[in-house]
């Protein structure tokens, strides 16, 4: 019934069906308007800017926490620690996200110097009031403590050539400066956000090295812990992009993290590191060693991307191969070798006269180990959801269920929910085909993905299910949208183990194969600026 109503309010709020970007903050770029880069009629930039970006949704699933305590946000795999199972009945809820985003460029300075904040709201309606904590305030009185900062970071920009970004900032993986590209662009190119997709405190230095090279040079504190011991975990990035050829891009990327913390702090009672709980419940890599392990990791990878957002044609081609390696030492054992290989490709055409007419096919790759550090050897994937919950956020496969999807709120899960796939590794294929059914206005999308485990687990197959989705986004006006979107997963034997579903200390043995899971949900969001 409160999705009935909830479903109805938004109706009577609104007088038609809209269209649907993802829930996520675009640069700042944009608030110098589309005209950006004409010569005329350009307005003259603010000292202040401020963009804003509202997403509302609407659910109704038979997805749901087991655990009381999970009941107002749940992030990670589903059927993992976070405690989501599919149940027999439908979970119905109503989630609200506000993210106000202000840009501050003194004139005094003429463009040398620009401060960014980033804040965040979120909750679901009817939970608490009048309380402290992120993620909740939505019942009656409101009045919650609820401000969550993303980001808080100076821009010192010489030249025209190299700007450098000191503070909370966003860290992505990849050369381009978040800051002023899109993130459709790194959710659908380069590495497709599946390792580095979040924010982090830092220094990162932009460059144009040449007017066809970008580089970025990033170093990033993921945890400190005492100020005068060597017992943190940081994150060194070195990224380049070439222009080979109008259209044709390549880029070689070179990241290491020093992880001395010993497992020490992390999110809440999660931890963070490769022995966490918090990598369970990402649904990552999770390795059994002692809680005093070190470990140093790298990856080198490379990319390549043809006619990017079909800039010039019709063919989109996008691909990269990324590897991990490194060694983790444990004390009084040896040291246990790292090394694994992800690889992706996606080919997209555009039919129609407008950017929702086209087909895509995606694949994605990554290796896989039954027995995680046991032998001495590692050959799983890792990614930076060992150390935060998101970091790796891989959604350019536009699955809702299978993968994780951008839009979301409270409730982020999914069953392959790091591209790591519990360490198991995976292949993943994906198909979609979207048409401007009223051009620039109302588009259907109908979507189909399926996932093998690289590893069985025990007592279970390799084939973990396959999902169909559909949806439907209108414009209300620009930047003003308005969706329906549903999806179902079959899900394979790959459920049929035991050790598919989390099982909390104390609760009853898994026996049963889970229910399918399903979701219908609607989503209005706007864009404001």
């Amino acid at each position: 019934m409160r999705f009935l109503l909830s479903v109805l309010l938004v109706a009577v709020a609104v007088p038609a069906l809209a269209q649907v970007p993802d829930p996520v903050m675009p640069p700042d770029s944009l608030w110098r308007g589309p005209g950006e880069g004409e010569r005329v009629d350009e307005p003259i930039p603010k000292e202040l800017t401020f963009i804003g970006y509202s997403f509302t949704r609407t659910t109704a699933s038979n997805v749901t926490p087991s655990n009381d305590l999970l009941q107002g946000q749940v992030i990670g795999r589903l059927f993992g620690p976070n405690s989501t199972r599919t149940v027999d009945q439908i979970a119905n809820y109503t989630e609200q996200r506000f993210v106000p985003y202000f840009v501050y460029r003194p004139k005094i300075l003429d463009g040398y110097a620009t401060f960014r904040g980033l804040f965040k709201i979120d909750y679901t309606w009817g939970d608490v009031a009048y309380g402290v904590g992120n993620n909740r305030g939505g019942a009656i009185n409101a009045g919650q403590i609820n401000l969550q900062t993303l980001m808080a970071n100076v821009d010192i920009r010489p030249s025209a050539r190299y700007n450098v970004v000191v503070g909370l900032q966003r860290m992505f993986d990849g050369a381009r400066d978040p800051n002023v590209n899109t993130l459709q662009s790194f959710q659908q190119s380069g590495y497709k956000l599946a390792y580095w997709g979040t924010q982090a405190v830092g220094i990162s230095a932009y460059a144009n090295v040449t007017p066809a090279t970008r580089a970025r040079v990033g170093v990033f504190q993921l945890w400190e812990n005492l100020v005068a011991g060597d017992d943190d975990v940081i994150l060194g990035m070195i990224d380049v992009e070439h222009l080979l050829a109008p259209g044709l891009e390549v880029g070689i990327d070179v990241w290491g993290v020093s992880d001395r913390a010993k497992g020490r702090g992390g999110i809440s009672i999660l931890g963070q590191g490769l022995n966490s709980l918090l990598a369970a419940y990402n649904g990552t890599t999770r390795l059994v060693l002692p809680q005093d392990y070190t470990a140093a990791l790298g990856w080198a990878g490379a990319r390549a991307s043809y006619n990017r957002e079909f800039a010039v044609g019709p063919w989109w081609a996008d691909a990269f191969v990324m590897t991990n390696f490194g060694s983790i030492e444990r004390p009084e054992q040896d040291a246990v070798s790292v090394f694994g290989v992800a690889a992706n490709a996606r080919v997209a055409y555009q039919y129609g006269r407008t950017g929702g007419d086209h087909v895509a096919v995606e694949a994605l790759y990554t290796t896989g180990d039954a027995d995680g550090a046991a032998d001495g050897t590692v050959n799983s994937v890792i990614t930076g959801n060992t150390y935060g919950s998101p970091v790796g956020v891989y959604v350019s496969g536009r699955s809702l269920l299978l993968f994780p999807d951008a839009q979301v709120v409270n409730r982020y899960y999914s069953l392959v929910h790091d591209i790591a796939n519990q360490g198991l590794g995976v292949t993943g294929l994906f198909a979609n085909v979207s048409r401007d059914l009223v051009p620039n206005k109302l588009t259907a999308k109908l979507g189909a993905a399926t996932a093998f485990a690289g590893e069985a687990p025990a007592g279970g197959g390799r084939y973990m299910g396959t999902e169909v989705n559909a949806e439907l986004t209108y414009d209300l006006k620009v930047f003003l949208t308005l969706g329906l979107h549903a999806a179902y997963v079959g899900l394979g034997d790959f459920y049929d183990a035991p050790s598919a579903v989390y099982e909390a200390p104390g609760s009853e043995p898994f026996d049963v194969k889970p229910d399918d899971p399903w979701a219908v949900f609607v989503t209005l969001s706007w864009l404001m600026f």
